[in-house]
């Protein structure tokens, strides 16, 4: 379309709204089908995913309540990568979920005096209403929340199927309880020790959780880092990220003999420093802690650290728990036995482990030597022993460990879990799945409303068909995000089947491994444990496929947005509202602002002058470019080239400008295959200057463009448009149909991806003018 009044100036708002009708009504960013039926064949399952199919996966939201501008930044960038990857002729899955469990969830509805489930479906509509605003191509047939039952079933079937593959486990946490309020609570809700709601004392308190055993899978998350390095679409953020929640510390261990004779397995990082052993500290979760509380004491000690000591106490060397239990180990030099001290200083540097304590290498040794009744462990007094049972061996301890699924809130994944006076600990069959939550819940803060709610609590147990209670505990949002890559690949009307029906789409092969994810570089949790996750389920069966067992070909972490070098928060009053922004400058312009303005690699202190500088640029490539293709309607005017002669003469100055653009696609393909956002926008602002350097030139030689010259013109605006539309989609479009390249009218015409060579490809194809040839070439 080219109505005059778009053309009177540029109005981002009127453009937005037309072109994003235009797009739901020509269904533009539904993903494509997956040829070949389902369920998929055998031969299909050993079939790599076509390479021309990317699955591109953005963060799932919690609903908070409002998007903010680093949901923008974030995804702006997944976005852009999008649309550069349909432009260049390869299906594309971009879907959207949103992360709807959670305490965060829960508080927000008891602030507004709701239920959870109405709160969460209400912010869900607004977030959805502003990313629509702003116009990202996702495939909102596939959206999801993982609060709905047909999504959250997901997480029931995670935890049956690790729960019987043995990496699941019960065992006893430590919470904060407030007895006023009868409830647990967050750390986030203890305020200077005391309970946000009734503001009496909370204490810390021990009781049954349900625990996931990562350890089984950590050494591969490891090992196989190197290979997502050497592929180069994982960029350092992430692999720093996947590194250190790994913690991974090379040393040597060795065998020790305790009091008791049997050996005793320690670490040290410090391989050429054995002899300097002065004493031996071992994590209060080590597996053979109880070996050395034989005295009351040390067990009462050691009782109360679990109980709370680990979690409250100050978090230096000075001050946390260090209990001495009486029992020895030999030294590996055979001389004086080595005291055996349990601290859960060990956990934080090395795991769930026991160490040497080397004062003489390391400061925290130092000081627990210092601390430990004035003497100084282990040395000089006491008669030598036999020594290490066997030399040194390399080894490697890391700090990644198992932790706590269980939450004890009521706005969370039902664990299917049944408690029977008879059967014991019964797991509910996955043909009973899902165990629904009531949605008529609506939680104060005090008490725990499923524990009281009878309809829910009373049951019959599978297993004998006799009363049962069901368990109370809800599943923590964390373990909801341990599958939410998942879901996108699966089609709308494929999502009632069973689990293990799903996991035989032929979709799920087509599309996983997802060939990117764009996300925070807060995300690193989550992405090594979806990692292990999926390494479980390659070794379990219904991943078999993945075998590398990595959920994310690539990954992209980028960095926060920031005000005055401060994180944005409402408590420090630095919040943009992106809505504001959309109504004052248009969506392209707060798009193309947070690209502009930094690598995704960087933080971006956030001002206004990115906004502006993008809101100029934006105006002044606008009313330029609709000049020269109102004056390219009226060619016929515009004298010939062909009686040019001497300095009128221009053809060198067009080949200059079709190199340039040649230069232009070169970089910016680069860039955008290497998600290097920043470098491409401004790939694009610097073309528009080298555009009107032409027309200066030209003009400096003679008095008007010739019709050459302005065809030449309008190929580089309308290549420009082509190599803006990742960033700026509505005016990148808009441009795209004025300048008539495409050669059709139509609502919403193909934008393909330019290559070198364009301009020549497009020159002639101008407005009122029969497109070249040539034209199909542009696609790569």
């Amino acid at each position: 379309m080219s109505g005059e009044k778009a053309h009177s100036g540029y109005m981002p708002q009127e453009i937005e709204t037309r072109r994003q009708a235009a797009w739901q009504r020509a269904g533009r960013f539904r993903t494509p089908p997956i040829a070949g039926g389902r369920p998929s064949s055998a031969a299909a399952d050993a079939a790599e995913a076509a390479p021309t199919r990317k699955y591109i996966k953005p963060s799932a939201p919690f609903t908070s309540g409002n998007i903010h501008i680093g949901h923008v930044r974030s995804y702006s960038i997944g976005d852009a990568y999008a649309r550069f990857s349909r432009a260049r002729g390869q299906d594309v899955l971009f879907a959207f979920g949103f992360d709807a469990f959670g305490l965060p969830a829960e508080l927000g509805a008891i602030a507004a005096g709701v239920s959870p489930s109405e709160w969460v479906q209400r912010c869900a509509r607004k977030m959805t209403a502003q990313l629509q605003r702003l116009g990202f191509s996702f495939d909102w047939e596939r959206s999801f929340m993982s609060s709905d039952a047909v999504m959250y079933r997901w997480s029931q079937w995670l935890f049956i199927t690790f729960l019987q593959a043995g990496l699941i486990h019960r065992g006893t946490g430590t919470v904060d309880w407030c007895d006023h309020c009868e409830t647990t609570l967050a750390s986030i809700q203890v305020e200077d020790g005391a309970c946000w709601r009734c503001h009496n004392p909370v204490r810390l308190i021990q009781r049954p959780e349900w625990f996931l055993r990562i350890s089984a899978h950590v050494p591969e998350n490891d090992m196989r880092l190197q290979a997502l390095a050497d592929s180069g679409i994982w960029d350092e953020n992430a692999l720093g990220t996947q590194r250190f929640v790994l913690g991974r510390v090379d040393g040597v261990e060795l065998e020790l003999e305790g009091d008791d004779g049997q050996p005793v397995t320690v670490f040290t990082p410090h391989a050429d420093a054995v002899r300097l052993a002065r004493f031996v500290l071992v994590s209060p979760k080590h597996p053979e802690v109880e070996r050395f509380t034989e005295r009351a004491q040390v067990r009462e000690r050691l009782e109360d650290l679990r109980s709370g000591g680990m979690e409250r106490a100050a978090r230096d060397a000075e001050s946390i728990a260090v209990i001495e239990t009486g029992c020895t180990v030999t030294a590996p030099d055979g001389g004086a036995p080595l005291p055996v001290l349990i601290s859960p200083l060990v956990d934080g540097r090395y795991g769930t482990t026991a160490v040497l304590g080397i004062p003489e290498r390391d400061g925290t040794d130092a000081v627990i030597a210092q601390r430990l009744s004035g003497r100084a462990p282990g040395g000089e007094d006491g008669e030598g022993g036999p020594g290490a049972q066997a030399g040194p061996r390399p080894a490697v301890r890391y700090r990644a460990g198992d932790f706590s699924i269980s939450r004890q809130r009521s706005w969370g994944t039902p664990i299917p879990i049944v408690y029977c006076d008879r059967c014991g600990t019964v797991p509910v069959p996955r043909e009973q799945l899902p165990v629904e939550l009531p949605r008529e819940i609506r939680p104060t803060g005090a008490g725990n409303p499923l524990a009281e709610l009878e309809s829910f609590l009373e049951t019959e147990c599978p297993a004998c068909g006799g009363p049962a209670r069901r368990e109370t505990d809800t599943l923590d949002c964390h373990f909801d995000a341990l599958w939410l890559w998942v879901p996108a690949c699966v089609p709308q009307a494929e999502r009632e089947r069973t689990l293990e029906e799903i996991f035989a789409l032929e979709d799920l092969r087509a599309w996983l491994p997802s060939e990117r994810v764009v996300a925070g570089s807060d995300s690193g949790n989550f992405v090594f444990d979806q990692r292990i996750v999926t390494k479980a389920l390659r070794d379990i069966g219904p991943l078999a496929f993945l075998a590398d067992g990595e959920p994310f070909a690539g990954c992209l972490f980028h960095e926060m947005v920031v005000a005055d070098g401060r994180k944005m928060s409402k408590h420090l009053g630095n919040v943009v509202e992106p809505d504001e922004l959309v109504a004052q400058y248009g969506a392209d312009t707060v798009r193309l602002a947070v690209l502009y303005a930094a690598r995704p690699q960087k933080s971006l202190n956030w001002t206004d002058a990115a906004v502006q500088h993008c809101h100029r640029f934006l105006h002044r490539l606008w009313e330029y470019s609709q000049a020269r293709f109102a004056m390219q309607r009226n060619r016929s005017s515009l004298p010939s080239a062909s009686a040019d002669v001497g300095k009128q003469r221009t053809e060198h100055l067009r080949a200059r400008l079709e190199k340039w653009c040649d230069a232009a696609i070169e970089r910016s393909t680069a860039d955008m295959a290497e998600l290097e956002t920043h470098s491409a926008v401004r790939n694009v602002m610097r073309l528009l200057e080298r555009i009107q350097d032409f027309e200066k030139r030209v003009l400096e030689r003679r008095q008007s463009l010739s019709r050459e010259d302005a065809d030449t013109l309008v190929a580089a605006l309308a290549t420009l448009a082509l190599l803006l539309a990742p960033f700026a989609p509505h005016v990148a479009e808009q441009l795209w149909i004025d300048s008539g390249a495409h050669g059709r009218d139509g609502e919403s015409p193909a934008m393909p991806w330019p290559q070198p060579g364009a301009v020549r490809a497009l020159t002639g194809a101008g407005p009122g003018r029969a497109p070249s040839p040539a034209v199909s070439t542009l696609q790569v």
